[in-house]
């Protein structure tokens, strides 16, 4: 692992999104690195002072209890927001005012995706980790060769479960890598494949079709008796449909109806 690769993951590493053989690999690199070491100090002291400043904050009355009072709200998440007080103002004498906008960029998001149904924001985070890929800003494991990778990313998951396998050379689009993810303590298997311009990510993981979208459109095949979740976010199109207990999310920037196409061919009859 290099530098490069290390200063990507810090963030990660701070907020434990990785499972114990990543970890392994990025805290060897930052023993033997004190630059990165450094970065990682100061990462994680930006985040205590978040932490610190978000606690002398206070909300108005009537966005806590609405917040509170959402169903779809964890046990977790309502702890998040049992601190925040009457007013969204600072005490006197306390926090910089360039933490207030700092913090405010930061809640607006977060709130955002509190308040989404549990189940649907995995895959609006899987549309996000895609941008992300895009933009080169995700380390993936490099692979070429399907069956290595598969193998990987099977035993980060000790078994539970398989990505799903795809064939896209008729497409002019090759194995490029992948990674494992952590979104709201599921594990999902994440594998990329591009070639000419263009690209697909499979995300698999655990789940059932409560984790579309629930303004996602639905295409029954009457062949395979399979229900399709297609719907759209950010320029990217993505195709959700589940094969047994595992869910399989095709996300790319190709034409709707024909990532559609790629994902009946991989169903069973």
């Amino acid at each position: 692992m290099n530098c490069e690769e290390a200063r990507e993951l810090i963030t990660a590493l701070i907020d434990n999104e990785f499972s114990e053989l990543e970890r392994a690999l990025i805290e060897s690199h930052l023993e033997e690195c004190a630059r990165c070491r450094r970065a990682y100090e100061q990462e994680r002291a930006l985040k205590r002072e978040i932490h610190n400043a978000g606690i002398s904050m206070m909300a108005p009355a009537d966005l806590k209890r609405k917040i509170l009072a959402d169903h779809g709200m964890s046990a977790k998440e309502r702890e998040f927001f049992t601190g925040w007080k009457e007013t969204l103002f600072f005490r006197p004498f306390g926090q910089p005012a360039f933490a207030f906008a700092l913090l405010f960029l930061i809640l607006l998001p977060t709130i955002y995706f509190l308040m989404q149904p549990h189940s649907e924001r995995i895959s609006l985070v899987a549309l996000q980790t895609q941008s992300r890929i895009a933009r080169g800003e995700v380390s993936l494991q490099k692979s070429t060769n399907q069956k290595e990778l598969r193998e990987w990313q099977i035993r980060t998951v000790n078994g539970q479960f398989s990505p799903m396998e795809y064939d896209l050379s008729a497409m002019g689009l090759q194995l490029t890598g992948g990674l494992v993810q952590n979104i709201d303590g599921r594990q999902v298997l994440v594998t990329v494949y591009s070639g000419g311009g263009r690209s697909i990510t499979c995300f698999t993981f655990l789940g059932t079709e409560e984790d579309a979208p629930k303004d996602a459109t639905i295409v029954f095949d009457q062949n395979h008796s399979v229900k399709f979740h297609t719907f759209s976010k950010s320029g990217y199109n993505a195709v959700l449909h589940r094969q047994g207990n595992v869910i399989c999310l095709l996300v790319s920037n190709m034409p709707k109806q024909e990532l559609l196409s790629v994902a009946r061919g991989s169903t069973k009859a």
